[in-house]
């Protein structure tokens, strides 16, 4: 869904850049939004104009509201790296994470109503022909092999805590393969989505308003008010696999893993205050 890869346009240009062009990345993020827009959407240029000043009023929101808590976030998580995490730090990261992830919709429900408001039915058409594509490659996802699955988001896991960590060692392979493949599965997430986009798609070919659009994308992205009791249950299971993971990996990190940790995490941390006007940490409640 547009929301949701606009929110993840925003966070991967600061997150997965290179520390020495986070700079760049944060300033230049209004023009790769507004493409990734338009190739998502194939708005007009009457559209693009009505809705880039939108998009630079939510960016500019974001550098003065959200900033802090992201550069407070890496803050807390540089901190416990140099002690050593314990449960409890993981569950106040956790914590933190899950304010930065609701501010974040909140933020990016008001910046992305209006566009999908100003959508004509040829656009509608063709995004509800790109959500049914998407599905179906869900499907076929969720049909392969549970093995493969497992195999996947194993891969997956080592990948991102060798871009934390450096070359992994056997035992730390196998805490990580031992954690992932006792993750909840995809499934049901797949059917969620599918069906709130439908709603979705319904509402707008309904002629919904921007204010209408942005209560539905908050009810479901940030409220969370009609998930399945399932996927509720998955989301703690979920948390505990992460705490989990994070708990036994410490355990495990040589002196040049934990020195690279705390790296990344102090160099984000020095990001995000450097990228704010008047630099700031928002308080920790955890």
């Amino acid at each position: 869904m547009l929301m949701l890869r606009l929110l993840t346009t925003i966070t991967a240009l600061l997150l997965l850049t290179a520390c020495s062009g986070m700079q760049l990345a944060y300033n230049t993020a209004d023009f790769f939004i507004e493409r990734y827009a338009d190739d998502y959407l194939g708005l007009d240029s009457a559209q693009m104009e009505r809705w880039s000043p939108r998009l630079k009023t939510a960016l500019a929101r974001h550098r003065e509201e959200e900033l802090p808590y992201l550069a407070t976030f890496f803050d807390s998580a540089q901190n416990d790296a140099r002690k050593g995490f314990t449960r409890a730090d993981v569950q106040c990261l956790l914590d933190q994470f899950e304010v930065i992830y609701r501010r974040h919709f909140t933020l990016a429900a008001a910046a992305a109503a209006p566009l999908l408001a100003d959508l004509d039915k040829g656009q509608i058409d063709a995004l509800q022909q790109r959500f049914r594509e998407e599905a179906q490659e869900d499907a076929e996802d969720a049909a392969r092999p549970k093995a493969v699955r497992v195999s996947k988001r194993v891969e997956r896991y080592t990948d991102n805590m060798r871009w934390w960590l450096g070359e992994l060692t056997p035992k730390q392979r196998r805490i990580v393969r031992d954690v992932a493949a006792d993750l909840p599965e995809t499934a049901s997430w797949y059917a969620y989505r599918d069906r709130k986009r439908r709603e979705l798609i319904a509402l707008l070919r309904g002629g919904a308003t921007s204010e209408d659009i942005e209560r539905f994308l908050s009810d479901w992205l940030v409220d969370y008010t009609d998930m399945p009791a399932a996927l509720a249950d998955s989301q703690v299971q979920l948390r505990a696999g992460m705490t989990d993971l994070l708990v036994r990996l410490d355990a495990s990190f040589s002196d040049a893993q934990r020195r690279r940790l705390i790296d990344r995490l102090t160099g984000l941390r020095k990001d995000f205050l450097r990228l704010q006007q008047s630099p700031r940490m928002a308080p920790v409640t955890c």
